[in-house]
C-alpha cells in the first residue's frame, strides 16, 4: 500500500537566494525576541530562543538532508528534550515538537513545490503519497485521543499535550522515517547513534542507581519513590529508561549484519561496551517484564539469523549446530539476571523489595481489576484521556465503593498496562483501534520476514519484529506507551527499518 517517497537532498529544497532570505528572517526574529526577553531579565528563555533560532537557521540554509536531521534528532533527543522546553513546566515549546513540526512543514512544502514542475512529476508524487494500514489505524486512534482531550478531559490543556506527544508525533515520526529514511545509506550513522545513546544512558542510570541523585529532575517523577530508587535518567519515567535501553539492545544486536558494519579493534570495543551498557541499562530500573523481554528478544534474534526457511540438509545441520551454540549465551543472560536478583536481596536499601515481595504482584492484579472495571463503567469512549487518576480517586477514595484488593494489597491509581490504559481512557473503541494498529504493524514485519530473499532483508525484518516484542512485553504490565519519549523512539526505529521493506517491494515490482 505504501511506496517510497522521493528523498530531498536538502532539508529546505529551495533556491539559495530563497534560503538566504529565510535565514535572514529567522535570525532577525530570533534577535528581536531574545532582546525583548533580556530586557525583562529572562536570560534563560533568551538563550533558549537564540539556540532554537540558530538551529532553525542552520537547517534552512545548509544543504542538510531530512535523513541527517532524523539521525541528529534521535541521537540528541534524550538530552535535548530535557533542556529545550519552554516553559519548563507544562511546556508548550519542546524539542520534539519543534523538530517534527519543521519536518512536516518541509515535507509539505517540498511536495507542494514539485507540483509546478510538470504533469509527470505531479502524477508520480500523487501516486507515491499513501499510508500503510497501520498508519491509518493509528491516525484514527490519534483523532479519537484528540477528540477525547477536547470533549471529555478534565484538564483539556494537559490531555491535548498528551494526545499530540503520545499519539500524533510518533505517527509523524514513523511516516517520515518510513518514507524519507534510507536504511542502506544511513544505517551506519544510526548504529553509531545507538552506541552513543546506550553508553550515555548507562552512565547516567548507573550514577543515579549508586547515589540516589536525580540528574535530570522532571516535576512529578522523583527518583526516590516508596523508599526505592527508580532510575529514569533523562526521561520522565523509569519505564521509558528501561524499555528504551531494551530497544537499543535489540537494534545493536542486529546492527553488524543488518548494516554490514566493519569495525577495527577500537570499534569492536565500543560496540561490545554499548551492547553490555544497553543490557545493564535495561535491568537497572528492576522490571521483571523487561528482563523477560530481553531474553525473548535475544533468543528470537539468534534464531531468526539462522537463515532462510528453505534449507538443505547441510544448512539444516549448520542451523542445529548454531542452535546448540545458543545455549551458552542463554545461560549467560540468565546468570546475569539472576545476579541482578541476588543483588536486590543483599542491597534492599538501594533496590527496595519490589522484586522479592510477592505483594507487588498482588497489587498489579488488583490494579488490573480496577482498570477493567473503569473500562466497563465507560465502555464506548472511556473515562476520557488523562482522566484515569481523578476518576479512580473519585469512585474509590471519595465514594462508598472500596478500593480493589488482592490478598490485602490495594490497587494503584494508574492502569499499569498499555491495553488497559487505552481501554479505560479511550474505551473499547480506542482499544479496538489500538489492537488493530499493532496487528497491522506486526503483520508488516512478518510479511517482510517471510518474503525476504536475502539474509540482510531477513535480519532487518527480524529486528523489526524483535522491536515490536520489546515494546509489547513490558507494555502488558506497564503503561509505558503513556510516555511520548518511548513512543517516539519506538515508532522512529520501526519506521526506519520498514523503509527497507518499501524499497525491496518497489524493486520487486515488474517494470511497466
Amino acid at each position: 500500500m505504501s511506496t517510497q517517497q522521493h528523498r530531498s537532498q536538502t532539508f529546505f529544497a529551495a533556491a539559495p537566494s530563497v534560503r538566504l532570505t529565510a535565514l535572514f528572517v529567522v535570525a532577525t526574529a530570533g534577535v528581536v525576541v531574545a532582546a525583548g526577553l533580556c530586557e525583562t531579565g529572562n536570560y534563560k528563555s533568551a538563550l533558549l530562543v537564540a539556540a532554537i533560532t540558530s538551529g532553525a537557521g542552520l537547517l534552512v540554509y545548509s544543504p542538510i538532508s531530512i535523513q541527517a536531521v532524523l539521525i541528529c534528532w534521535f541521537a540528541t533527543t534524550p538530552l535535548a528534550s530535557f533542556y529545550v522546553r519552554f516553559p519548563t513546566d507544562r511546556s508548550i515549546v519542546t524539542y520534539n515538537r519543534l523538530i517534527f513540526a519543521s519536518l512536516v512543514f518541509v515535507v509539505l512544502s517540498n511536495w507542494k513545490g514539485s507540483e509546478t514542475v510538470g504533469a509527470e512529476e505531479v502524477t508520480a508524487r500523487s501516486w507515491s503519497f499513501s499510508m500503510s494500514k497501520f498508519e491509518v489505524a493509528w491516525a484514527l486512534l490519534a483523532l479519537l485521543a484528540l477528540a477525547s482531550a477536547v470533549t471529555r478531559a478534565g484538564n483539556v490543556a494537559y490531555a491535548a499535550r498528551m494526545a499530540v506527544d503520545t499519539f500524533v508525533l510518533p505517527l509523524v515520526a514513523f511516516h517520515i522515517a518510513r518514507n524519507y529514511f534510507d536504511l542502506e545509506r544511513g544505517g551506519k550513522q544510526l548504529a553509531l547513534a545507538c552506541i552513543a545513546i546506550a553508553l550515555f544512558l548507562f552512565v547516567t542510570g548507573a550514577f543515579e542507581f549508586a547515589t540516589g541523585i536525580d540528574l535530570f529532575a522532571f516535576k512529578g517523577s522523583e527518583i526516590m519513590r516508596g523508599g526505592e530508587r527508580r532510575v529514569n535518567g533523562p526521561f520522565a519515567a523509569d519505564s521509558s529508561f528501561a524499555v528504551t535501553c531494551l530497544m537499543l539492545f535489540v537494534l545493536l544486536q542486529a546492527a553488524p549484519r543488518m548494516f554490514r558494519l566493519r569495525m577495527d579493534r577500537a570499534g569492536k570495543l565500543a560496540y561490545a561496551s554499548s551492547l553490555v551498557a544497553a543490557v545493564l541499562g535495561a535491568l537497572l530500573p528492576l522490571f521483571r517484564a523487561v528482563a523477560i523481554a530481553l531474553v525473548v528478544c535475544w533468543i528470537f534474534l539468534k534464531w531468526s539469523a539462522r537463515g532462510g526457511t528453505r534449507q538443505s540438509s547441510r544448512d539444516l545441520g549448520r542451523g542445529l549446530a548454531r542452535s546448540r551454540s545458543l545455549f551458552p549465551g542463554i545461560v549467560a543472560v540468565v546468570m546475569l539476571i539472576a545476579l541482578a536478583g541476588w543483588f536486590t536481596t543483599i542491597a534492599p536499601s538501594i533496590t527496595g523489595s519490589r522484586l522479592t515481595d510477592p505483594r507487588t504482584a498482588f497489587g498489579r492484579l488488583a490494579t488490573w481489576q480496577a482498570a477493567a472495571e473503569v473500562t466497563l463503567d465507560n465502555p464506548v469512549f472511556g473515562a476520557g484521556l488523562g482522566n484515569y487518576p481523578e476518576y479512580f480517586d473519585a469512585t474509590h477514595y471519595y465514594a462508598d465503593e472500596p478500593v480493589e484488593e488482592v490478598l490485602e494489597t490495594r490497587a494503584a491509581n494508574s492502569p499499569h498496562s498499555n491495553p488497559l490504559w487505552i481501554s479505560s481512557e479511550l474505551g473499547l473503541t480506542g482499544l479496538a483501534l489500538y489492537i488493530a494498529a499493532n496487528i497491522y504493524l506486526l503483520l508488516m514485519g512478518w510479511r517482510a520476514f517471510k518474503n525476504a530473499t536475502e539474509q540482510r532483508q531477513r535480519i532487518t525484518a527480524s529486528c523489526f519484529l524483535a522491536l515490536v516484542i520489546a515494546y509489547w512485553i513490558p507494555g502488558l504490565t506497564l503503561a509505558s506507551g503513556y510516555y511520548s519519549d518511548l513512543n517516539l523512539c519506538f515508532f522512529f526505529l520501526v519506521g526506519a527499518l520498514s523503509s527497507s521493506f518499501v524499497s525491496s517491494r518497489k524493486a520487486a515490482l515488474p517494470n511497466t
